[in-house]
Order: structure tokens, then sequence, then C-alpha cells
């Protein structure tokens, strides 16, 4: 099965794409990803924080759906 790979983009490159989660909630999710189960959705590069959007809804859906 051919997938296409998650490319990560930057949290207003995200905003510009997506309306949820707020930025609010997505800057909090990446501050608590160690606890929350969402460590896999972000990468850090420098000081720079990058999110993995596919990845991202994949572990909103599994958490939502338990």
């Amino acid at each position: 099965m051919n997938q296409i790979a998650d490319i990560p983009i930057t949290f207003r490159g995200f905003h510009k794409n997506y309306e949820y989660p707020s930025p609010g909630a997505l800057r909090k999710m990446a501050f608590e990803s160690d606890t929350n189960g969402f460590k896999n959705a972000f990468l850090k590069v420098g000081r720079r924080r990058l999110v993995l959007p596919e990845t991202l809804f994949r572990l909103l859906k599994e958490k939502g759906s338990k």
C-alpha cells in the first residue's frame, strides 16, 4: 500500500489550512505532548515546533473513539 509521507508544517501554516484545533489548544497539546500521547504528532527542529497533521488527526480520532 502506497502511503504519502506526513509533511510537517509550522503552527502558522497549520492554521491556514485547518480550523481545528484552535491555536491555543494546539500549543497546549505540543507543550504537554510527552504526557498526553501526542508526542509523535510534533517535531522540534531547533527552536521551531512543527506539526504532522495526518498523525495528529489520526491520534485525535484514536483517542476520541475510546
